[in-house]
This record gives structure tokens, C-alpha cells and sequence, in this order.
């Protein structure tokens, strides 16, 4: 029995903001899917900001973004499942933040549907707005926004702040929260049940698929979990440590169409369908 289902990390894994969605990797996704496997994308974007991808890779079922806390159908829009913070865990997080960020320049961001919060209109908060086709709204306390269920908090700053914070915030919620770095200079803040690899458990449920029929591809800090939950992880050559000390294989580089080379072969040995 091959792979039935495969999730795609989309950012330093199929593409990058200089580099587009290649023509191999497409080509190569359709072969998954006329083998009789589904593809979908596993991703930190918001879903407005998704679904450029998924219409790019032709991609008609449901999709897992903001780490894989929210599943929706990329055509249609219908949220399927989601986790958001609960008005307690936003409250908590946010007074964590509030002792940690005292004397620190980090932004904090709050994400509600394809909506921003923040508490001052950044130069950074203005390009992100735009870079994702998003509404940034400007409030003077986050917690005031905090029963509106947000998806996720996100801190932005620099990657060794950053990386300070992760592990503070991990000291103190432990699972309470599900604490990750998207990016080096991200750190975000999601329900315990908003990982990526919750959302591959949801969308094997939906699809009926087996553990064992599953593949991921990532490259981030944010796809640790995921790669050690699917039967197949797959990194990139060029991932992070964490990300390559978990992997079941290792792929060429994003430049290199590694996503596609290892379809590529997964496909020609039939392990796929």
C-alpha cells in the first residue's frame, strides 16, 4: 500500500519569496494526485495568504495554515476545524509576554481570521499588512481583543531575542500552549492542539488515511513536530538543525526542486497511490 497523503510546507520548502513555485514541483504534484494520493499544504500563512499556493499547485482540498491551527477548503473558504486561543490562554500569554517584553522592542501580533492586531502601526506591521493582503488593526491593549478567539499570538524581533523567548515561554507553559519559532525571528504562540501534526492527525480522520500512508515536507523550526508525527519526514537539505535531526530523509534544496525529486522517486518505485 503506498502514501495516500502528502503535506507540503510551502515557505524555504516550494518556494521562497524570489523564487516561485517551480514548474517541476507542479508537474510533479500532479503526478501525486493521477496516482490517486492527496496533496496539501501544512503551512505558518494565514489561509488568505495560502491560497496563492494552493491554486498554484491546482490544490482543491483542504489546506492546514497558521501552523495548523485552522483547515479550510482553499476554493470555497469553509473553515473546517480550527483551534483557536481561548480568552484565558491569550490572557495568560499576554501577561507572560508583558513580564519577558518589559524592556524589549519586539512587536506582539495577534491574528483573528485574516484580520491583524497590534498596538502600534509599525513600519513592520504596515508592510506585513500588505505583503499579505491583510487588515492591520490598531488597538491599545491586546487583551482587549483577547475574547475574540484568536488563531494565534505572534512575537516578532530579533532572532536571538527570539530564540530567548521560545525558550523561556516553553519553561513556563510547557503543553499548555504550543510554543514554535516559524522563523527565526518569529515566535509563535498557539491552543495546544494547534500544531501542524494535529492538523495531519484532522485531515487523515477527513480523508480516511492511515498514519502509515502519510508524508511531510518542511524545513523549519515549526515543522519538527510534523515530520516526526507522518510515517515519511522529509527536510531540505538546506533546514534547520532541529528540523534535520528528526528527518526520515533528507531532500536537495528548495533551489534544487528537492520536494520534487523525491516525489519524483516515490512515483517511479509506485510508493505513491
Amino acid at each position: 500500500m503506498g502514501y495516500k497523503l502528502i503535506a507540503l510546507d510551502i515557505d524555504g520548502t516550494i518556494r521562497s519569496q524570489e523564487r516561485p513555485i517551480s514548474q517541476r514541483t507542479r508537474q510533479a504534484v500532479d503526478r501525486v494526485r493521477n496516482a490517486g494520493a492527496i496533496i496539501t499544504l501544512a503551512t505558518g500563512r494565514i489561509f488568505n495568504s495560502a491560497t496563492s499556493s494552493s491554486a498554484d499547485l491546482d490544490i482543491k482540498t483542504p489546506i492546514a495554515t497558521s501552523q495548523g491551527a485552522h483547515i479550510a477548503d482553499p476554493v470555497t473558504g469553509d473553515v473546517l476545524w480550527h483551534r483557536p486561543l481561548t480568552a484565558e490562554m491569550t490572557l495568560a500569554a499576554l501577561g507572560a509576554l508583558e513580564d519577558l517584553l518589559a524592556s524589549s522592542s519586539m512587536e506582539v501580533v495577534g491574528y483573528h481570521k485574516n484580520q491583524v492586531y497590534v498596538n502600534e502601526l509599525t513600519d513592520w506591521a504596515s508592510a506585513y499588512g500588505q505583503r499579505n493582503n491583510v487588515m492591520v488593526n490598531v488597538v491599545q491593549d491586546l487583551r482587549k481583543v483577547a475574547d475574540r478567539e484568536l488563531t494565534r499570538l505572534v512575537v516578532v524581533g530579533d532572532d536571538d531575542g527570539i530564540r530567548e523567548l521560545e525558550a523561556n515561554l516553553l519553561e513556563k507553559f510547557d503543553s499548555s500552549l504550543h510554543i514554535t519559532r516559524s522563523l527565526p525571528h518569529f515566535c509563535e504562540i498557539l491552543h495546544p492542539q494547534g500544531g501542524k501534526d494535529k492538523a495531519m492527525e484532522w485531515l487523515c480522520d477527513y480523508h480516511g488515511i492511515g498514519y502509515d500512508q502519510t508524508i511531510a515536507f518542511g524545513n523549519g523550526y515549526n515543522d519538527v513536530r510534523m515530520l516526526e508525527w507522518a510515517n515519511l519526514g522529509v527536510v531540505t537539505s538546506d533546514a534547520v538543525p532541529e528540523a534535520l535531526a528528526v528527518a526520515d530523509r533528507v531532500s536537495p534544496s528548495m533551489e534544487e526542486d528537492g520536494v520534487a525529486q523525491v516525489l519524483e522517486d516515490l512515483l517511479d518505485k509506485g510508493l505513491i497511490g
